[in-house]
């Protein structure tokens, strides 16, 4: 029997970390072991820390046309659009995610509504 192979495929882990580059946080240091794995095995690996990111809230694709002055969600965006596998990664407190990965979320769920080619949702 043949081994799978993987080197097809493309993550991407986003980290809703509060803590900004170049500081290491535990969520850092979780990441690191499961792209360690997906990096044995050929897998394309890309990581985005979201709190060093100017990402206003909101759920339009960009808040910028609301009245924001810098938006890097569009940018940001197609990078997760290229990803096959998506990882997120928050700190946990009293059983809740972070503030960042709720504002991932919020800008996430502002996208889908968007199809593809073929008018299907993206997600």
């Amino acid at each position: 029997m043949s081994k799978p192979e993987f080197n097809s495929l493309n993550a991407i882990f986003i980290n809703c970390t509060l803590e900004k580059s170049p500081r290491v946080s535990h969520t850092s240091r979780l990441i690191d072991v499961s792209k360690g794995i997906m990096e044995r095995e050929n897998v394309s690996v890309d990581e985005i820390r979201f709190i060093d990111h100017e990402v206003p809230p909101g759920e339009k694709p960009d808040m910028t046309e609301y009245g924001w002055e810098n938006d890097e969600w569009p940018e940001l965006f197609k990078r997760v659009m290229k990803a096959d596998i998506l990882v997120f990664a928050t700190p946990i407190w009293l059983g809740d995610k972070s503030s960042v990965a709720k504002k991932l979320i919020e800008r996430l769920d502002g996208m889908s509504d968007k199809t593809n080619e073929k008018g299907q949702a993206i997600y």
